[in-house]
C-alpha cells in the first residue's frame, strides 16, 4: 500500500470510528495503540470550568447586572451573598447543567429556591417547578433533558469508609485497569481506579442483592456484613475501602490487590516477585507470614468472629509479597462471588466438622469421611435398577406432580428443585479455625523447605472414596483423616531442616511441635490463636536474626494499652532478647460513612442474632477428657504455649508482655457429672455447654 493510500485510510474519521468500535484511539484500524481516557467532571475540573468569565459569557447583558445583587429569598429575607458568590460557592454544577440544556438564565430561579449542588440529582417534579419553557411541549422536553444531563456533571466520588447508592443512570467514577493477575481464580474480580488517579488501584467485588422474584432482598444483609467487616481492622485482613449499590447489585472496593492466592503461589513454586528476593529474605518472609496470619486470626477471635473458611484459596498475596485473608469467611455475603470448592473445605476442615460429636474418640483411627447426605433414590431409579448408588449425581429427576392443571403443555411432570440447605454453624468455632490454620502452616513450611506440594499430597492421601458436596474422589487427602501420615511428613521436614545451617531452619522443629498441637483431634487441646501468635514471636526472636517481625507490636489486641510508653517497653523487652530491636507498626484510620441509620449497638445485636443458631447447637457438643486427648498424636505434647523457657533464653519473662483478655475475664465452663457411654464401655465423657459470648466488645 502506498503512502498516499495509507494517508487516505488513516485519518480523523477512521481514528474516531476505531475509537467507537474498540474503545481505543490508535493509528491503525487493526491494532489500537493508545487507550482513550474518559472525561470526568471532577471538582477540580468543575472549578476550572465555571469561573466569573464563563458565567457572564453564558448570560444576556441585562441578566449580568443581577449577578452582583444580593440574593433574595421568598418572604423578604436577605443574605449577604450575591448571585455570583452563590453560584461560585454552591451551584457550579447546577449552572453547568442549565448551560448545557440552554437555559442559563434559570440560574436565578434556582438560587432563589436556595438550591445548591448538594441537592443533585433533582427529581422530575422539582425540575418542572423551574418552568424551563413557557410552552408545554418544550417544557416537558427540556425537563427530561435536564434530568438526564445532570448525571453527566454529578460525579459522586467514592471515598474511604463511604457507601453510596447510585441512581441507575448516574455516572460511576471508576475506570478499569487493563491488567489481570497471574492467578486465574482472581481474574473475575475487576480492577479499577478513581478518575485521574491511575496509580490508586482497587479490587472491585460484585454481589447480587436479589432475585428476579424479590429484587433487593439481600441488600440489608449486604450492608450489615460491610459494617461487621469494618469492626475488625487488621493489616492482614483485606480492608473494605468503600462500597456502593446500583441496579440491585452491591459492590465493594478493597485496596489489597492480590496477585496470587496462597494455593497458586505455592503451586507456582517460583513466583517472580518471590524469586527477586535474596534467599535469607525469602525464608524470613515466609516465617513472618505464619506470625501475621496468627495475629490476624487472633484479632478476629478477640472481636467475636470466627473465620470458618481458613483455606489457601481465601488467602491473598500481593505484588509486594504481603499476605492477607481475602475477607471474613463467616460473613456470608462475601462468599457469594466465589466459586465454592467443597473438596477444599473438606480437606482443610477440622475433624469435628466431619465426625459425629457423640461418637468422637481420639483413640480411634482416622475417621472415614462423611460429607454430604445421600440422595434419596426416586421411584423410577428403584424400578429400573433395583437400587440407587449415585450419591454424587446432581441431575434433577422428573417426578409426578399431584395436580390436574393443564396449561403451557404441562402434563403433570415438573422438575423438583432441591430446597437450599441453611448454612450449618455447628462447627464454626475458634478451635476449628486453629486446626485449619495448622494445615496452612504445614503447607507454608513445606514450601519454605522446597518440598513439592504434589509429594505432600501423595504422602498424606489414603485410598478411600470421598463425596464432598457432589464431588467424588477415590483418594482422601484431607488432614483430619490422615493424622498419622501428617506426623510422618512433619518428621521428614524436621530431618531435612537439620541439614541446613541457616538460622531460619532452626525454627522448624519448634514450629512443628506447635503445629502438632494445632492439629490435635480434640478441639479443647488445641491452643488458642493468641497463644500460637505469641509462641511464634518467641520462636522467631529466639532462633533467628530476623531484622523485623511484622505485627510484632500486637497493636490490634483488645484490652492492652497502645500508648507510646507501652511501645517503648516492648522495644526494650525485645532488645534484651537480642541486639536488633523490633519496630512497631500500627495503622489507624477513621472512616466516615454516608449511612448513619444503624448505630453500633444495633449492628452488634444484629451480629449476635445471626450467630444465635450456633449458640443453641454448640451447647450440645461433647468434649473428651484431657487424658484421652493426649493419645491422639501418640507423643508428648509441647510445653505450654503462653510461657517462655527462661532457662533456655537466660532471661526472666517480661512483666510488660501482653496478657490475654480471655485468661481472666472468661468464665469457666461448668462441668457436668460423668456418665457412662451408651455402649457400656468404661470410658467416660464430660459435657461442656457452650457459654462463651460470640461478640466481645472492648
Amino acid at each position: 500500500m502506498s503512502a498516499r493510500t495509507l494517508t487516505n485510510v488513516v485519518n480523523d474519521q477512521t481514528i474516531a470510528m476505531n475509537a467507537m468500535i474498540f474503545g481505543y484511539a490508535g493509528h491503525s484500524l487493526v491494532t489500537p495503540q493508545h487507550t482513550m481516557h474518559q472525561l470526568w467532571w471532577t471538582d477540580d475540573r468543575i472549578n476550572e470550568k465555571v469561573t466569573k468569565e464563563y458565567i457572564t459569557s453564558r448570560l444576556r447583558p441585562n441578566e449580568r447586572d443581577r449577578l452582583g445583587r444580593p440574593v433574595g429569598f421568598g418572604g423578604g429575607d436577605l443574605t449577604d451573598d450575591t448571585y455570583m458568590e452563590w453560584i461560585l460557592e454552591r451551584a457550579r454544577r447546577l449552572f453547568l447543567v442549565l448551560s448545557e440544556v440552554g437555559v442559563s438564565e434559570k440560574i436565578f430561579a434556582v438560587v432563589e429556591r436556595s438550591w445548591d449542588d448538594d441537592d443533585l440529582p433533582l427529581q422530575m417534579e422539582d425540575i418542572e417547578k423551574l418552568s424551563l419553557s413557557n410552552k408545554k411541549f418544550d417544557q416537558q422536553q427540556l425537563s427530561t433533558r435536564f434530568f438526564n444531563t445532570q448525571f453527566t456533571f454529578l460525579l459522586r466520588e467514592l471515598r474511604e469508609g463511604v457507601h453510596i447508592d447510585y441512581a441507575p443512570n448516574e455516572v460511576l467514577p471508576l475506570e478499569y485497569v487493563m491488567e489481570l493477575p497471574p492467578a486465574v481464580s482472581l481474574q473475575h474480580w475487576s480492577r479499577v481506579h478513581p478518575p485521574t488517579k491511575p496509580n490508586e488501584v482497587y479490587v472491585r467485588r460484585k454481589f447480587s442483592l436479589g432475585t428476579a422474584e424479590s429484587p433487593g432482598v439481600f441488600e440489608s444483609d449486604f450492608l450489615m456484613d460491610i459494617e461487621s467487616a469494618r469492626m475488625v481492622e487488621h493489616d492482614h485482613i483485606a480492608r473494605i475501602h468503600s462500597s456502593y449499590t446500583v441496579k440491585d447489585t452491591g459492590y465493594i472496593l478493597t485496596n489489597f490487590v492480590g496477585q496470587h492466592t496462597l494455593r497458586t503461589f505455592i503451586d507456582h513454586r517460583n513466583p517472580t516477585q518471590y524469586q527477586k528476593l535474596p534467599k535469607p529474605t525469602r525464608r524470613y518472609l515466609v516465617l513472618g507470614w505464619l506470625h501475621c496470619l496468627a495475629d490476624a486470626l487472633t484479632t478476629l477471635h478477640q472481636n467475636g468472629f470466627c473465620h470458618s473458611a481458613v483455606r489457601p484459596s481465601n488467602i491473598l498475596i500481593d505484588e509486594k509479597n504481603n499476605i492477607a485473608f481475602s475477607d471474613i469467611g463467616s460473613l456470608e455475603t462475601f462468599q457469594k462471588d466465589k466459586k465454592p470448592d467443597p473438596m477444599e473445605a473438606y480437606v482443610y476442615g477440622a475433624p469435628e466438622a466431619h465426625t459425629s460429636a457423640l461418637s468422637f474418640d481420639v483413640d480411634m483411627p482416622a475417621p472415614l469421611p462423611n460429607v454430604g447426605g445421600n440422595r434419596q433414590p426416586s421411584i423410577v431409579s428403584k424400578s429400573s435398577s433395583g437400587s440407587s448408588n449415585s450419591n454424587g449425581s446432581i441431575r434433577q429427576k422428573l417426578t409426578k406432580s399431584p395436580t390436574s392443571e393443564f396449561s403451557s403443555f404441562n402434563f403433570g411432570f415438573r422438575k423438583t428443585k432441591k430446597a437450599p440447605k441453611p448454612r450449618s454453624r455447628i462447627h464454626e468455632t475458634e478451635k476449628a479455625d486453629v486446626f485449619s490454620l495448622g494445615c496452612i502452616f504445614l503447607e507454608i513450611v513445606t514450601f519454605m523447605m522446597k518440598l513439592k506440594p504434589s509429594d505432600f499430597l501423595k504422602h498424606r492421601s489414603s485410598k478411600q472414596k470421598v463425596n464432598a458436596g457432589g464431588k467424588n474422589s477415590r483418594t482422601d487427602s484431607s488432614f483430619h483423616a490422615n493424622i498419622d501420615k501428617i506426623e510422618t511428613w512433619m518428621k521428614k521436614i524436621e530431618e531435612a531442616s537439620f541439614k541446613h545451617d541457616d538460622d531460619a531452619f532452626r525454627t522448624v522443629p519448634p514450629i512443628m511441635n506447635l503445629i502438632r498441637g494445632m492439629l490435635s483431634r480434640a478441639p479443647h487441646v488445641r491452643p488458642s490463636a493468641r497463644d500460637i501468635r505469641d509462641r511464634l514471636l518467641d520462636i522467631l526472636l529466639q532462633y533467628t536474626a530476623i531484622p523485623e517481625v511484622h505485627c510484632g507490636a500486637h497493636s490490634h489486641d483488645i484490652g492492652i494499652a497502645t500508648s507510646s510508653n507501652s511501645g517503648s517497653d516492648n522495644a526494650s523487652t525485645i532488645s534484651s532478647l537480642r541486639s536488633s530491636s523490633l519496630s512497631t507498626m500500627s495503622s489507624d484510620s477513621d472512616a466516615d460513612t454516608i449511612r448513619h441509620s444503624t448505630t453500633t449497638s444495633v449492628r452488634v445485636s444484629s451480629i449476635l442474632n445471626s450467630y444465635h443458631d450456633r449458640a443453641s447447637v454448640l451447647s450440645e457438643i461433647s468434649e473428651m477428657d484431657d487424658d484421652e486427648s493426649m493419645g491422639a498424636i501418640g507423643r508428648p505434647m509441647p510445653p505450654p504455649l503462653n510461657t517462655l523457657d527462661a532457662t533456655r533464653r537466660n532471661i526472666a519473662p517480661s512483666a510488660a508482655s501482653p496478657v490475654s483478655p480471655r485468661s481472666s475475664g472468661t468464665p469457666v465452663s461448668p462441668q457436668s457429672p460423668r456418665q457412662s457411654s451408651p455402649s457400656g464401655e468404661n470410658r467416660s465423657r464430660k459435657t461442656v455447654p457452650w457459654n462463651k459470648p460470640f461478640m466481645r466488645l472492648p
